[in-house]
């Protein structure tokens, strides 16, 4: 794969949040939050040294440019696809609308000091890129036909695993199926297709701070991400990949097992008419 251009990375990941319908919200910082966070600047460079690759030693620094504000957005897209197949869904979501609130049904998926983040080797190459925030916090929906990266939930209360296929391989590449990690990825049994993972729950409820561990990235070589603990570094893969850290647990008792969708706008777009396009609260 050639070296990633910057110009064109940047482009593909504003997909994150492309939207036929976009609900958004910056919120100031106050100074004491600046403070703790940029030292009263908007912006923040921060940079380091060390082997963050998969392959050998590369000597890689990682450089981050951090934007100190809070982002929540309520986004939908029809479809993702990033790499042609590393990533491919539809009806991708960030936040929701909760059908029970009429006085604040918005529901946003937030982000707090979000970043640009791009590795270089010791010939001051670009082997990878990565969009991220120091937290971020809400419910991601999506309907995946292909996945490559990894998914921190549960199956039946163990931790869980992509795979190639229902009995096929572990795998963080392309993965159509995902089942507890120690299993067979028996369809019904201990796995179930990912497009019946409709929503996953970033971070946890609301009473529960949110995450550094959600990212988007896109590396040329197999890269290490790690923010700030060598002992955490999250392993991505060559081409695109997205990072869910989550809180769900699937109890899966039949092929048709899944995680419930809500709803994410006011109309059904389909027909045209409607309040909700879904009746389910989280």
């Amino acid at each position: 794969m050639s070296k990633p251009n910057l110009l064109k990375i940047l482009v593909l990941m504003s997909a994150i949040s492309a939207a036929s319908q976009v609900h958004a919200q910056l919120q100031a910082m106050d100074d004491s939050a600046l403070e703790e966070t940029v030292g009263q600047a908007y912006m923040r460079l921060d940079s380091l040294v060390g082997d963050g690759s998969t392959t050998g030693d590369l000597n890689v620094q990682y450089s981050r440019l951090t934007f100190g504000q809070d982002v929540e957005i309520q986004a939908n897209a029809d479809e993702l696809v990033l790499g042609g197949t590393d990533i491919v869904a539809n009806n991708f979501s960030l936040g929701y609308i909760d059908t029970t609130d009429s006085a604040d049904p918005i529901k946003e998926f937030s982000f707090t000091n979000p970043y640009l983040e791009w590795a270089t080797d010791a010939s001051n190459n670009v082997i990878g890129f990565r969009v991220g925030a120091e937290e971020s916090k809400g419910l991601l929906q999506m309907d995946m036909t292909s996945f490559s990266g990894n998914i921190d939930m549960t199956i039946n209360s163990q931790a869980a695993s992509l795979f190639t296929a229902a009995l096929g391989t572990q795998t963080n590449n392309q993965a159509t199926y995902i089942g507890a990690s120690t299993g067979s990825c028996t369809d019904g049994t201990d796995c179930v297709s990912l497009a019946n993972i409709s929503s996953l729950d970033v971070a946890g409820t609301e009473a529960n701070g949110g995450t550094a561990d959600f990212f988007l990235s896109f590396q040329n070589a197999a890269v290490n991400w790690t923010n700030g603990d060598a002992s955490a570094m999250q392993q991505a893969s060559q081409g695109f990949f997205l990072n869910v850290p989550t809180t769900t647990n699937l109890d899966v008792t039949t092929t048709a097992s899944s995680t419930a969708g809500y709803a994410t706008g006011f109309i059904e777009r389909s027909t045209g008419i409607g309040r909700w396009n879904t009746p389910a609260v989280p």
